[in-house]
């Protein structure tokens, strides 16, 4: 038991030599930290949207009419204010969940004009994403309840409690653009650190050095994996600090904010395995990063005519399941038949490709 022990506490020491000794490197890399400087810099413009949205005062409205109002017709000639006219309920819904402005929902109901000539109280029903904060939401209420009440000549009251609004799994807008930063973050960030880190010791030859040293290839991957971990971690971590009350379901988005960290982590592996020089690798880093990304953007356009085997395809690759997971999170609900066919593609797939890296890793070792 003490020799298992013993021997236990020896590889984890091992492993985190290595570990510490790249995290440092990277650190110390002007390369490494220019490109995760611009990557940060690309990922922080990315989530000043928000902020720049709130520089448009002008307070918005999302309108389903159902009964063709005349109230509706006023307050969309009112220059205090912009009104969105939706077909249906759900499109109201959709369009609040994907939004990443506060807006006001309100649904119209028929009959609305006969109540107010009948001068019955009048209540409608408003909506709002479920990150809108109290403040925010009280704020526009209390807005659109004065210009109501103004336009109808009599009192007009929103009742917003209990109307949150989730985007669906599968929706675009806000939820897809954290979902896109954040899968870009974790693999560029990953490609970045992990590949170098391995190129480096090639040319300075400490990588021959590591392989006759008592660490064995396992320990070597492990311990460049573990320091990969970290950048693509703290990359994740930026990104969903900054829409954290996007976030619905945290055990969905720290779990997939680990799986694809490995599976960026396993990609970073390989690709440092195979080259011999930055420049190779940087030029085919792009290559890949484009085979990893573009999925992603194409299958949330859902055309139409694409035949169902590029989508099917589609739906294998690791980056497209990795941004549905996410997708997920910020949803209102996080069913396991959702979340674990998608972890179980990205797991998967780093679970090959760290197979292949020992492997290359191997026969450049003879």
């Amino acid at each position: 038991m003490n020799r298992t022990s013993g021997k236990l506490a020896e590889n984890l020491r091992i492993i985190w030599a290595i570990a510490a000794k790249d995290i440092l490197d990277a650190i110390r890399n002007k390369t490494s930290i220019s490109v995760i400087l611009g990557v940060a810099i690309m990922m922080l413009s990315s989530q000043a949207l928000p902020l720049l949205l709130k520089l448009n005062r002008t307070p918005q409205v999302v309108v389903y009419d159902a009964g063709e109002s005349r109230l509706v017709e006023a307050l969309g000639k009112s220059k205090d204010l912009k009104l969105h006219e939706m077909g249906s309920q759900r499109e109201l819904e959709d369009t609040l969940g994907e939004s990443r402005e506060t807006l006001l929902g309100l649904v119209i109901p028929v009959g609305l004009d006969q109540a107010l000539e009948a001068g019955d109280h009048v209540e409608l029903n408003g909506y709002f994403a479920h990150w809108v904060s109290e403040s925010d939401a009280t704020e526009k209420r209390v807005f659109f309840e004065q210009q109501l009440t103004e336009l109808a000549e009599q009192s007009v009251r929103i009742n917003t409690k209990g109307n949150i609004v989730y985007p669906q799994p599968d929706s675009d807008g806000g939820p897809f653009m954290v979902s896109m930063s954040l899968v870009i973050a974790i693999v560029t960030i990953c490609g970045i650190v992990v590949p170098y880190s391995m190129v480096e010791e090639k040319e300075t030859r400490t990588m021959d050095v590591l392989l006759v040293s008592p660490a064995s290839i396992s320990q070597v991957v492990v311990g460049k994996a573990l320091a990969g971990s970290v950048y693509g971690l703290a990359a994740a971590g930026t990104v969903l600090a900054f829409n954290q009350a996007m976030v619905v379901h945290w055990g969905v988005a720290i779990l997939a904010t680990i799986c694809g960290t490995l599976f960026a982590v396993a990609v970073s592996l390989l690709m440092g395995s195979i080259f011999d020089n930055p420049g190779s690798m940087n030029l085919w880093f792009g290559v890949v990063l484009m085979a990893l990304m573009m999925p992603v953007l194409l299958n949330v356009m859902k055309v139409p005519s694409w035949p169902k085997i590029v989508t099917t395809i589609m739906s294998w690759i690791p980056t497209v399941a990795l941004a549905r997971v996410f997708g997920v999170s910020f949803s209102g609900s996080a069913p396991l038949g959702l979340v674990l066919p998608d972890l179980g593609i990205v797991v998967g797939s780093a679970a090959l490709v760290l197979a292949l890296v020992v492997w290359v890793v191997r026969r450049s070792d003879r």
